[in-house]
């Protein structure tokens, strides 16, 4: 009997810039071939796209379900997928990629727990088809409009349209079947649990043997999925979110480079300053120093291979 192939399930990763995190995939280079992956993926964030032209199959999960143009695709972080072309065709998208609990707590913050139920019932992955809800495909296109064009305070209108899209697409919900929300524990996508935590606790000191505990895994089970699902260790991956949200603390404040250090989880200065500057390409005092944030996204190499910037091909 052969023996069966190992599916295995990528991580993509977007390095959402923090103070508005959400980034905006659009144009010619987003047309989907017809050659279904080999592999599903999932993000670290949330991805709603809009399919323009084409039709298709986007498979979520084991489930598959067709796609046309006019469609909106809404999938949850740490859900796996794929999209691929109706044979012999391409299919054109526009992706949104966010991280919806940092876009709208500065516009939320006197409603956290209606927010909070938001978020947990888009938690899912669903398509609407085109037509059945305007509404969401009119604030996904006021949403991409913005951020190309830059009116005047666009960041405001970005989190309101986009707080606007997220209510009518959970009023849309109901209709649809939505994707299980517990993960397969016998997938990669077992480390899930640990990805969670690492979000939350970056700052505090916790081992990876506790990480393992956590998604129910021995330690070296746990260290070999991770490396796969990954394409990294437990620990590399914690280092790089804390440089991650450390690039944030030094261009939005004036705190000294030693407590940025410290407020990210680092106990010594020697070992932030070893990880900031093989993970980001410069040293924290040139990072702040640079002239622009676009500057800073140039220059920097955090984990920029994980996330497609145009279509597989």
């Amino acid at each position: 009997m052969a023996k069966q192939k190992n599916i295995i399930t990528e991580f993509r990763n977007y390095p959402l810039r923090v103070e508005f995190p959400i980034l905006l995939l659009t144009g010619n280079q987003w047309w989907i071939s017809d050659v279904p992956s080999a592999n599903l993926h999932f993000h670290n964030c949330l991805e709603i796209g809009l399919c323009h032209e084409g039709e298709g199959t986007l498979i979520i999960q084991k489930e598959s379900r067709h796609f046309s143009a006019g469609d909106i695709t809404i999938i949850a972080r740490n859900i796996p997928h794929t999209t691929y072309s109706a044979p012999g065709t391409q299919s054109l998208w526009t992706y949104l990629f966010v991280d919806p609990q940092e876009l709208l707590d500065p516009l939320t913050g006197g409603y956290a727990k209606q927010t909070s139920e938001l978020l947990r019932k888009i938690n899912s992955a669903f398509l609407i088809p085109a037509g059945h809800s305007p509404s969401v495909s009119f604030y996904f296109n006021q949403i991409c409009y913005s951020i190309q064009e830059k009116p005047s305070n666009h960041h405001l209108k970005v989190r309101s349209d986009f707080l606007s899209l997220l209510i009518d697409a959970v009023n849309f919900l109901p209709k649809q079947e939505a994707a299980p929300e517990t993960l397969d524990s016998a997938s990669t996508l077992s480390i899930v649990p640990a990805l969670e935590y690492i979000k939350q606790n970056y700052m505090t000191t916790f081992s990876m043997d506790y990480l393992a505990e956590l998604c129910g895994l021995s330690p070296t089970h746990f260290r070999r999925i991770f490396n796969l699902a990954m394409g990294r260790s437990p620990l590399e991956y914690l280092n790089t979110v804390r440089i991650n949200k450390a690039c944030y603390l030094l261009r939005s404040t004036e705190n000294s480079i030693l407590n940025i250090s410290e407020d990210v989880g680092f106990h010594s200065i020697s070992s932030f300053n070893r990880y900031f500057s093989r993970m980001i390409g410069m040293s924290p005092r040139e990072y702040r120093c640079c002239d622009s944030q676009d500057e800073r996204l140039q220059k920097s190499k955090i984990m920029k291979f994980n996330g497609w910037m145009e279509a597989e091909r």
